[in-house]
């Protein structure tokens, strides 16, 4: 993540705008924080029947997405209770 002066965003946008397609970029003005946050083609507008504002961000949906092949490809690890148990103690 990266947090920028407005000032300086404005004297680079293209730079910060092609920046936010790799990492968070954050502007700073007076005591407000905001995000650039790239749209992707492939991602609805809303895809979150509540208007829930996690899924406006395209880096949640493609964690998503990620996880879910993850699934389907087997790679995931069961939780049993001998397994909560070992990480976590009695809760």
């Amino acid at each position: 993540m990266i947090v920028v002066s407005s000032r300086e965003f404005r004297d680079n946008q293209k730079k910060f705008f092609d920046l936010a397609e790799k990492e968070r970029v954050v502007i700073k003005r007076k005591s407000q924080f905001m995000e650039l946050v790239p749209r992707g083609e492939t991602i609805p507008e809303s895809v979150s029947p509540s208007n829930d504002p996690y899924f406006d961000d395209p880096r949640n949906i493609e964690a998503i997405l990620k996880a879910s092949q993850q699934v389907k490809e087997g790679k995931v690890t069961r939780l049993t209770p001998e397994l909560r148990n070992e990480l976590f103690g009695d809760l």
